[in-house]
């Protein structure tokens, strides 16, 4: 079509008065008469043929009318003023003369519209219904277009039959019914819902006796469609031969759980029928998880077995078992949830197990191809950010080469970080290559990973004239391990630099009715003012003396573990000054000793250049003597069994950080983040306290494996700013 111009200067002549319907804020529909109209046209709003728009035109012919009104028409057109300031013409730009339009007064309800142009159109309507469901749909959606066309299919739709089944899939949503309209295929439809939407059914039929002549069962999956559960269906539309069909929910329809929609696929495939592409596709559908362990259902010779499965709270998913494969038929495994996945074979670590080989030993079916192979089919593996919604069941997916996906159910516990992964260092060997991988690929990442509370000041008693906003206050913390406090507050009472400070000795809730207890009495005996804070979520010392350190006011605190034990008198004075000559920006630690006056720890120093940088302790196993009569000086990381600093710096830097297992980590995180923030450590060799053997661990020949995680977890955290760190 050649271009049409709307003149500047159009004559003025009589024009008839339009019907219209507003749809949406900007827009309007328009139905008229006219001697020819094609199938697109500028328009202009208002009597302004500057203001124009370009249109689509739906058309139909008159028969019985007169040549100036053989044609009618529908289109839209840009919404008039609100104020209706203009003209209320609509100037449509066709070839040869342009047509002029007025507006009616009032416009009409949309279904009285509708209504007067299925009159008006006759045998034509179906025809100009899909071209202005076409163009209602095509552009952007507004809620009265998507209302415009619900109402126009719920006027014009004929009965096409009912949904009587529905389920939801991860992808899709799962229907059955009946219809005698529409063939096995592919089908456009559209979605009521709370709106209007566009999606696909790829369905089989079958046929059913209780049916007439000509209606036929149908089964498939709701494909490309915004709703995301079956119960957002209102109804269903879909354009047949004789036109526009509705598939109406059955008010008594069933709907399905989300792990039974494969097997009623399955069902559907066996006894219906569907072009190949449609039958491929439900096929690849029904071979998802419906709750069964179709591993040990395998013609292939693959099996798989689960020892634990643990929910590690906020962080992933654990799991350890094994997976018997000789013939290597297995290409992938998947843990499954919902939504979420995780590929795990490309993250586990294999793991000896003899016992999976000699049980299939015994198996005829599978004994001769065991041979020499190795007996790697055990498997530990932690899958990150993994854990299921509640109702979702999770399941691992084993892509057999051949057959396609076989599945596992998972019944999975839920546990807290740390004791959970440690429970993984009773099932390695500390000597072997093989733990020291798990350690830093599984366990390690997984209490990196974890999110873990901070322990948290159940209730606090206080005895004597305790100020909990003195200058300087000692914050003692103690773990769930057998403490003699007798020997600790009589020391403390004799010493006259401790005996009038404030003291917090924060308790383990699990141990506090024990400790409590004889804590009073020593208090009350030695005239000591001290503060019992009752502690949740106590892991370890660290633990106990944050949350210490969070129970009182103090200006400056002394932290003392309940592992350490004082050898002299003076020592928080002399701690104190060190700390108060470096203006109370530091953090001051004495010497630590072992029980044999071997040296603990004399000062973390750096050692190495670049990547291979890092911090260690010197002087660890040396005789106290080779220390000499050393001053305080700066080192790379403080002590904080026993250590003197800003309670501010330590809230403000955060605390300890949670994610390792043993307290000498996080010690020297904590002491790495306060020299970030401008507080050095600082050791004063004249100090030195006994910190006896903390046997952190349940079982203390494993205490090297918790290292060896904790090392790998700090220099994930830590190698990049050490090598980059001075001293």
């Amino acid at each position: 079509m050649s271009e049409v111009i709307i003149p500047d200067q159009t004559k003025i002549s009589p024009a008839p008065t339009v019907a219209w319907t507003p749809l949406g804020e900007n827009a309007i529909l328009i139905m008229s008469v006219c001697d020819a109209m094609p199938g697109k046209v500028p328009i202009a709003v208002d009597g302004n043929p500057r203001n124009k728009a370009e249109t689509m035109a739906l058309t139909w012919r008159r028969p019985q009318a007169e040549a100036a009104a053989a044609v009618g028409f529908l289109c839209l057109a840009p919404a008039p003023a609100t104020d209706r300031a203009g003209s209320g013409a609509l100037l449509l730009g066709r070839p040869g003369r342009p047509l002029r339009l007025v507006l009616s007064p009032k416009p009409m309800p949309l279904q009285s519209f509708l209504a007067a142009l299925a009159e008006e159109a006759g045998q034509a309507f179906p025809t100009v219904v899909d071209g202005l469901l076409e163009i209602l749909l095509a552009s952007k959606p507004n809620p009265r277009r998507l209302r415009a066309a619900a109402m126009l299919l719920q006027s014009i739709a004929k009965p096409g039959g009912f949904v009587e089944v529905m389920g939801p899939l991860d992808d899709g949503v799962f229907i059955q019914g009946w219809t005698s309209n529409f063939s096995a295929g592919r089908t456009k439809l559209l979605i009521a819902h709370s709106g209007l939407s566009f999606a696909v059914l790829e369905a089989g039929t079958f046929e059913r006796d209780d049916l007439g002549d000509g209606a036929r069962g149908f089964f498939g999956l709701l494909e490309e469609c915004e709703i995301r559960h079956p119960s957002e269906i209102e109804r269903l539309f879909f354009r047949a031969n004789d036109g526009w069909r509705a598939l109406d929910v059955y008010e008594r329809h069933v709907l399905l759980e989300p792990i039974t929609v494969p097997g009623h696929l399955r069902d559907g495939l066996q006894r219906g029928s569907a072009p190949q592409a449609t039958t491929d596709k439900l096929r690849r559908a029904s071979q998802r998880f419906d709750g069964r362990d179709t591993v040990a259902l395998l013609d292939a010779p693959v099996r798989a077995g689960i020892d634990d499965a643990t929910i590690v709270e906020s962080s992933g998913t654990l799991i350890i078992g094994w997976l018997f494969d000789p013939d290597r038929h297995v290409s992938a495994v998947t843990l499954r949830s919902g939504t979420q996945s995780c590929v795990i074979d490309r993250l586990w670590t294999r793991v000896s197990r003899p016992d999976v080989a000699s049980a299939f030993a015994e198996d005829p079916r599978f004994s001769h191809m065991l041979g020499a192979r190795r007996n790697s089919h055990g498997f530990i593996v932690f899958a990150p950010k993994l854990t299921p919604e509640p109702g979702q069941p999770l399941y691992l997916e084993f892509e057999i080469e051949g057959s396609g996906p076989a599945f596992l159910p998972l019944e999975a516990g839920r546990g807290q970080p740390r004791r959970t992964l440690e429970r993984i260092f009773g099932l390695l060997d500390p000597k072997s290559s093989t733990a020291a991988t798990v350690v830093e690929r599984q366990i390690a990442p997984a209490l990196q990973a974890a999110e873990i509370a901070p322990p948290r000041v159940i209730e606090t008693f206080d005895l004597g004239a305790f100020t909990a906003d003195a200058p300087l206050g000692l914050v003692i913390g103690l773990d769930h391990r057998q403490r003699e406090l007798s020997s600790l507050f009589a020391l403390l009472a004799i010493d006259p630099e401790v005996r009038p400070v404030p003291i917090v000795l924060a308790i383990p809730g699990e141990s506090f009715d024990r400790i409590g207890a004889e804590a009073r009495r020593l208090a009350r005996f030695y005239g000591l003012a001290v503060r019992l804070a009752l502690v949740e979520g106590v892991e370890d010392a660290c633990d106990a003396m944050e949350a210490g350190a969070r129970a009182c006011r103090f200006q400056t605190i002394a932290m003392l573990s309940g592992a350490a034990q004082i050898r002299m008198p003076g020592w928080l004075g002399r701690l104190e000054r060190a700390f108060k000559a470096r203006g109370g920006q530091c953090v001051a630690s004495p010497t630590l000793l072992f029980e044999d006056n071997s040296i603990r720890w004399a000062g973390a120093w750096m050692e190495g250049e670049g990547a291979s940088r890092r911090v260690f302790n010197r002087f660890v196993g040396y005789p106290l003597e080779a220390i000499g009569n050393l001053g305080p000086m700066e080192v790379a990381a403080g002590a904080t069994e026993c250590c003197v600093l800003s309670r501010a710096a330590f809230i403000e830097a955060g605390g300890f950080a949670r994610n390792y297992f043993t307290t000498a980590e996080k010690g020297l995180d904590l002491c790495l983040k306060l020299r970030m923030n401008g507080a050095p450590s600082i050791w004063v060799p004249e100090v030195e306290i006994y910190v006896v053997d903390d046997g952190e661990m349940a079982r203390p020949h494993l205490v090297s494996l918790a290292q060896l995680a904790d090392r790998a977890s700090f220099d994930r955290r830590w190698s990049l700013a050490v090598s980059n760190m001075r001293g």
